[in-house]
């Protein structure tokens, strides 16, 4: 597996979609920013998600069911404190699609404040 290959996804999770987006190791985006319903992101990660992919995702309501979604499916889960990740990235414009690239970014660059996970129930 080269560098390029390695994909850094972050995930911005709202009531009823998650935003996806992701970059390599360069910060190349590899996967534009698209939103996918909750409903349907199951799915979606079990099409697209990678063994070799890292994911972070803010620790929300759903944070813990994605985190035990996504751990079996990719090598890492990252999840990181909200008001920490928001004094790194300071932005004047946000919208779901920054934010996701955001959280991509930081993970590829291992600036991810991460939050401790409660195991599996």
């Amino acid at each position: 597996m080269t560098d390029k290959q390695k994909r850094y996804v972050g995930l911005d999770v709202h009531k009823h979609y998650v935003m996806v987006g992701a970059v390599n190791r360069f910060q190349e985006m590899v996967l534009p920013p698209r939103k996918v319903s909750l409903a349907e992101f199951e799915g979606w990660a079990k099409k697209n998600l990678r063994p070799t992919d890292e994911v972070v995702l803010e620790a929300t309501t759903n944070a813990w069911y994605l985190n035990d979604l996504l751990e079996p499916l990719v090598a890492r889960v990252v999840v990181c404190h909200p008001p920490q990740v928001k004094l790194i990235a300071a932005a004047l414009v946000k919208t779901d699609k920054k934010d996701t690239m955001t959280l991509a970014k930081l993970l590829a660059v291992g600036m991810i404040p991460a939050v401790w996970v409660p195991p599996l129930h």
